[in-house]
């Protein structure tokens, strides 16, 4: 029995043929189907690392005014 053969495949060079759902390193055409049509995952998945975000301070609880009707 062998073993399954493994792609790495960096992100920044990893593009998408929606023609045919196959990702390649290709950014010309797609190596399964020849399509022109390629979709960069880099600009869909990439995201920066968020710095742990700090609370919001509170607000200061709102002062409240009575106000009493003046009955003529």
């Amino acid at each position: 029995m062998t073993a399954p053969m493994l792609q790495h495949i960096p992100l920044k060079s990893a593009y998408l043929c929606p023609d045919c759902n196959s990702i390649g390193n290709c950014a010309v055409r797609c190596p399964a189907c020849a399509s022109e049509v390629l979709l960069g995952l880099s600009a869909v998945l990439d995201r920066e690392v968020v710095a742990e975000r700090k609370p919001i301070a509170q607000m200061p609880p709102i002062a409240y005014t009575h106000y009493t009707a003046m009955v003529a």
